[in-house]
């Protein structure tokens, strides 16, 4: 009988540390970032972007950047003094700007940008992507012009939109602040 009673206690604890581990991972679910897809309706363009303030700085052609239709670069920001710089490059669908901008968006945030002309896929908008940093750890140059401007992307119906940041969480937010004035 103390024998079955200790086999018992002995499955309770190891289902008691299964259901702890697993809630811990739930946890670490919630610390994941956030979808690069946040809406997947609708069709927008340039003008949409014009009609909340968003400023032209300029436009990039499109030639190497499979399936997409226009590129800008521009600012934008509710405080003129401190506006944010972008890239937004608009596909005819929200399929075409998951299925062929993607990895392009990809090679143009964080700390593993392809920002070197010999690297990039695509090659439009390298100058405008970097920015230059002072007193970079391990860097003895006194700016470093290697660093991508930009932190993170969306996807925003038809448009990808690449968000200046120097991580992730800021470009994000950043992102977020532009699109909150389409609704």
């Amino acid at each position: 009988m103390n024998l079955r009673s200790a086999g018992i206690a002995a499955l309770l604890l190891l289902t008691s540390a299964a259901t702890a581990c697993g809630t811990e991972s739930g946890s670490a679910a919630a610390d994941e970032p956030p979808s690069k897809i946040v809406r997947t309706d609708g069709t927008y363009d340039f003008d949409d972007f014009l009609a909340v303030g968003f400023k032209k700085g300029k436009t990039f052609d499109v030639e190497g950047l499979t399936g997409a239709v226009d590129v800008f670069y521009g600012f934008w920001g509710l405080d003129p003094y401190d506006r944010k710089e972008f890239e937004a490059r608009f596909y005819l669908t929200h399929s075409d700007a998951v299925e062929f901008g993607t990895s392009f968006a990809e090679e143009r945030i964080g700390q593993d940008a392809k920002l070197k002309i010999d690297e990039a896929t695509w090659k439009q908008g390298l100058k405008e992507a970097r920015a230059c940093v002072r007193g970079r750890a391990g860097y003895n140059d006194s700016s470093d012009c290697s660093v991508s401007r930009y932190g993170d992307y969306v996807i925003y119906s038809n448009v990808i939109l690449v968000c200046e940041g120097t991580d992730a969480s800021t470009a994000r937010k950043n992102c977020d602040a532009l699109l909150a004035e389409f609704q």
